[in-house]
């Protein structure tokens, strides 16, 4: 092996060995569907605001939760509307604020909007517009915000969880219950999650280094084949 080839094979093994140790920690894939636009506001805001990690996620889910037959489990919807104790699923945002609209013009107020289900009537000056309450981005910050309120006044995040949804007691515990139910579930979920994408990795860069060294170990042979032939060669002129 000349000297060129040599030096472009260590600077490969180089290369992949730093990839190797860079990749400790799984890279998480965000979903690009709408199912995933609520999940991703969520986290955004449970990182910025220091709330526990999945419980905005798992009010969502509380709050506008169904079925997504792609993924097999429950997700939280961005385009859903309540009013009247029935919630109504929409395909679009658009479709969402022409729902709202009509129910305005019908002259119903009390209405639930977006991932976290924020009450126009009682938050009257949460958005500036339907668009925005649509937006899952402002919506869930909206969310977030009120949440850590709650959670400075009542000095607890049970409480904060509680009263999210209602004061009154009869309203309040079970909403907990079943808040903390799905948290739960969604916590193991991300650890499993994060446990099988380490193990995944870990694979990889076993499988890279297994090469890298079997790469390795064929330039040593070449080196020392390559020695015994200059050796040789010196030999025959020396003679």
């Amino acid at each position: 092996m000349g000297l060129m080839e040599s030096i472009k094979l260590r600077t490969w093994i180089a290369a992949t060995i730093m990839f190797a140790a860079f990749a400790v920690s799984p890279a998480v894939s965000k979903p690009r569907d709408t199912a995933g636009l609520c999940e991703r506001a969520t986290a955004g805001q449970e990182s910025a605001r220091r709330i526990p990690r999945k419980l905005l996620h798992a009010i969502s889910i509380a709050e506008t939760g169904r079925w997504d037959k792609n993924r097999r489990e429950n997700t939280a919807w961005p385009w859903t509307v309540t009013s009247g104790g029935k919630g109504r699923y929409f395909a679009t945002k658009q479709a969402a604020i022409r729902a709202v609209r009509k129910l305005k013009r019908q002259g119903v107020r009390n209405i639930d909007v977006g991932c976290m289900q924020i009450n126009l009537k009682y938050h009257p000056k949460a958005f500036k517009s339907l668009d925005d309450a649509f937006n899952p981005a402002k919506n869930t910050a909206y969310a977030a915000e009120f949440l850590v309120r709650l959670r400075q006044d009542k000095r607890s995040w049970v409480q904060a969880v509680k009263h999210y949804h209602s004061a009154t007691r009869a309203l309040h515990n079970p909403y907990r219950a079943k808040v903390y139910k799905i948290w739960r579930t969604e916590r193991r979920k991300a650890r499993n999650t994060r446990i099988a994408q380490q193990r995944s990795l870990r694979k990889q860069n076993a499988a890279r280094f297994a090469r890298a060294q079997k790469l390795l170990a064929d330039n040593r042979f070449s080196s020392r084949r390559q020695n015994w032939l200059d050796k040789k060669t010196r030999a025959l002129f020396q003679k």
